[in-house]
């Protein structure tokens, strides 16, 4: 399984404004179960003066491509806030990463 992660970070004194519009691309973008399912919807903490926050999906097979092409689609929508950092990292199982050196996941 492939899971992705997506961080953003912010100002906090943009956090009123940041949160209004992740509830709009919420709506615009609601979770989509053919591609993925939701691990963490949202987690979020503060470091010294930014919002660090998080998001954590299992994608489908064979739906890598649509999963990242949709992520940047919604972190564009926040392109005209001032501070906005973003980052998609992608991870493997343990159950797919082991046989990649040579070993497999215990039980």
């Amino acid at each position: 399984m492939v899971l992705i992660m997506s961080i953003t970070r912010f100002p906090v004194s943009k956090a009123k404004e940041v949160s209004e519009r992740f509830i709009e691309v919420a709506k615009k973008y609601p979770p989509d179960r053919s591609l993925e399912k939701v691990i963490v919807r949202l987690a979020a903490r503060i470091i010294d003066d930014e919002i660090e926050s998080i998001g954590i999906t299992e994608v489908k097979e064979g739906k890598y491509e649509e999963v990242i092409k949709r992520a940047t689609e919604q972190q564009l929508l926040y392109r005209d806030i001032e501070g906005m950092k973003f980052r998609v990292e992608t991870f493997f199982s343990g159950v797919e990463a082991m046989p990649m050196i040579g070993l497999k996941m215990p039980e």
